[in-house]
């Protein structure tokens, strides 16, 4: 995969405290101040636009999801069970 030309520069203000933070972050990560501020604001940067998008549907999809979710809820026997098991899950 090509490597996309670095030419656009951003400047910021930060206080001491902060920059010592992000950078022990940026080292215990093994990356430079520079590669971990970028992902880190990319990574936020597209949370925050997934969290704005809007999903467009027509007016009988709304309604069927409108007249499932107004619905009593009910349990599922396999879910339960797994929100009572002790297992400790991995990422």
């Amino acid at each position: 995969m090509p490597v996309a030309r670095k030419d656009e520069t951003i400047n910021i203000r930060i206080d001491a405290h902060r920059r010592q933070i992000i950078a022990r972050a940026a080292d215990v990560s093994g990356k430079s101040l520079t590669a971990f501020m970028t992902d880190a604001a990319y990574q936020s940067a597209q949370r925050e636009l997934l969290d704005q998008r809007f999903v467009g549907v027509d007016a009988a999809v709304f309604d069927a999801v409108e007249s499932l979710l107004s619905e009593p809820a009910q349990a599922n026997d396999r879910l339960v069970e797994l929100f009572r098991s002790t297992n400790e899950w991995i990422d």
